[in-house]
């Protein structure tokens, strides 16, 4: 159980995910980890009846009303992760030949105390065998909860490349710590903060110039999540990092995003990307890239 929803995985019913807020009773015999929102975890089988928790041989203590999340135990290792890949293309022809090609990776695993989010995206357009553009951004976080709203960020990492905008590679590293300000069945929205370091190669430079820098920065970012309705969830994420300007300078990004259920494992999305840099680096022949990117991004997106 995550998100205010429960995942039931019946050979039968195939995998189910049901509401919090309409589950009545959970009976199970195999063993799961509980937790709690005082930081207590319990571990063994499972009884949720009456509005009370019963885990393995434990008194009843709890009600279903302080159950933060329930995961599998050690043994059930693999059902700890969920992966998602989404594909998109756009083919046009005619006066002008262009291609566009996106491929997005969501990979999660949660426990009850923790989460480990990655994600993946990359974007390509050709337009007459000219590519114009071509850029990759792969991210990963590392929280373990402290509370039922406040985690720790022990570390976070981030790899972009993107030679548009004269970056060859840019790596950031950090770690922080975060809040939920709403945690309700319907919306999730937090915010994390800490600080960072950063790398960046450039792809090309003008003479003279440094090929790399590098700069200690400082992270500001948030996740909102909506379930618009049963079928459609709107995500919204944001972070801006402050670096120097010999690096690019400060950056920010921001991803909007519907997911709609076609079944239960193929959705439709339409994200809405925004890249920004307020010092762009000139390239080799004095050209300064643009600030902002803008990319609209249709696909569909397989649960694995």
């Amino acid at each position: 159980m995550y998100d205010k929803e429960l995942e039931f995985d019946s050979d039968v019913l195939d995998t189910l995910m049901i509401d919090r807020e309409d589950i009545y009773m959970i009976i199970s015999e195999r063993h799961h980890t509980v937790r709690f929102n005082d930081g207590e975890e319990l571990s063994g089988t499972l009884n949720i009846s009456g509005g009370y928790v019963k885990v393995g041989d434990a008194p009843a203590k709890y009600r279903y009303r302080d159950l933060v999340s329930i995961a599998p135990s050690i043994d059930s290792e693999l059902s700890a992760w969920t992966v998602k890949i989404s594909l998109g293309a756009d083919l046009s022809r005619g006066n002008t030949d262009q291609t566009e090609y996106s491929a997005r990776a969501d990979i999660k695993r949660r426990t009850a105390s923790s989460r480990f989010l990655a994600e993946f995206l990359g974007y390509r357009t050709t337009s007459d065998e000219q590519v114009t553009k071509n850029n990759i951004r792969a991210n990963g976080t590392f929280d373990w909860f402290y509370t039922q709203k406040m985690y720790f960020r022990p570390i976070f990492f981030e790899y972009y490349r993107d030679p548009f905008q004269n970056i060859a590679n840019k790596y950031t590293v950090g770690a922080g710590v975060g809040y939920y300000v709403m945690d309700t069945d319907k919306i999730e929205w937090d915010f994390s903060t800490g600080p960072a370091y950063q790398k960046t190669e450039f792809d090309t430079v003008a003479n003279g110039e440094d090929k790399s820098n590098s700069s200690m920065s400082y992270f500001v970012g948030t996740n909102y999540e909506l379930e618009v309705t049963k079928n459609i969830d709107f995500s919204f994420n944001y972070r801006y990092l402050t670096a120097s300007e010999d690096t690019g300078g400060d950056s920010q990004y921001a991803m909007a995003s519907f997911e709609i259920d076609v079944t239960d494992d193929i959705d439709f999305d339409i994200s809405l990307v925004w890249d920004y840099l307020s010092d762009p680096i000139a390239d080799e022949n004095g050209v300064v890239p643009e600030k902002e990117d803008y990319k609209m991004i249709f696909a569909l997106g397989i649960d694995l």
